[in-house]
């Protein structure tokens, strides 16, 4: 068959790969996995933070982005599911890839948001005063938004191997970021507290969510950026029909783990505070 990346799987894997389903069927599951965690753990989030009494904080901000762009994941996976299996139809092809590279390009970038201004609210306090108005908050998620989509719709339309090697380099420059984030972090916790025992509370938060988030990106994006260089030196049919499906499918499951520990962190995690019954609820107990 003639690889064609505009009527290929949706997650855009060439043609050849149906005969080789293995590597769909992992990211199928995965897809479904965690639309039915990430769903109702997301709408939970933007239900939690659109109730609030008080004002969002500047931080809530970018989650309350991450958990909408999240839901349109987990709405994407049924639909991209029953497109591979039984639709196979070039537009909803389209609209998949583009939904999933809003995840590809946009979880990164506003999980590099939240780290950079946790950076600067524990290394330049001062500056970071000046700057914690929501407007600016906004403005930037505004800016993410804007880049996010550009991206998006310049991947759909693009050859696959472009595409990798697009979402290589921006994933690799925004991991950068956050490791100098985290680094700077705890250079100055180290420093700011000599002869004491104890970190600031509010400092210790910061360098576990800068910590946290780095290991999301590094589990999530990392395993891609890491083997496309090895390319040539695999066999392309195994390269592209399961590699490539695994290390993509592993991009998915952040559109839960975040609503899920943002929840855990406020307490939400009970079948009382939940906004649905039965099936939706999960029943974990809330972290101290």
């Amino acid at each position: 068959m003639i690889p064609n990346h505009t009527t290929a799987l949706s997650t855009g894997f060439d043609l050849e790969c149906r005969d080789n389903p293995s590597g769909f069927a992992f990211w199928s599951n995965i897809e479904a996995v965690t639309a039915i965690l990430g769903l109702p753990a997301n709408v939970t989030v933007l239900w939690i933070l659109l109730r609030k009494k008080t004002a969002i904080s500047s931080s809530e901000v970018f989650i309350m982005n991450l958990a909408v762009m999240d839901t349109l994941i987990c709405l994407n996976a049924p639909l991209d599911i029953c497109n591979y299996y039984f639709l196979n139809n070039t537009i909803v092809n389209l609209v998949t890839w583009f939904v999933y590279n809003l995840n590809v390009i946009g979880g990164p970038l506003f999980l590099c948001c939240i780290c950079v201004e946790r950076y600067m609210a524990v290394v330049h306090p001062v500056t970071y005063l000046g700057l914690k108005s929501l407007t600016y908050r906004v403005l930037c998620s505004a800016v993410a938004w804007a880049i996010t989509v550009a991206f998006s719709i310049y991947l759909s339309i693009t050859g696959f191997e472009f595409s990798t090697n697009a979402v290589s380099g921006v994933i690799s420059a925004l991991f950068i970021v956050m490791v100098f984030c985290n680094i700077s972090i705890l250079r100055v916790l180290r420093k700011s507290a000599p002869g004491r025992d104890e970190i600031h509370p509010m400092k210790k938060k910061a360098l576990q969510m800068v910590f946290t988030i780095l290991m999301i990106v590094l589990f999530s994006y990392f395993p891609i950026v890491a083997i496309f260089p090895f390319k040539a030196y695999f066999n392309h049919m195994i390269f592209q029909c399961y590699i490539i499906p695994v290390c993509y499918s592993l991009f998915i499951p952040r559109g839960c783990i975040e609503a899920l520990l943002f929840l855990s962190n406020v307490g939400a995690l009970s079948c009382v505070q939940f906004p649905y019954n039965g099936l939706c609820c999960v029943a974990l107990s809330p972290s101290p």
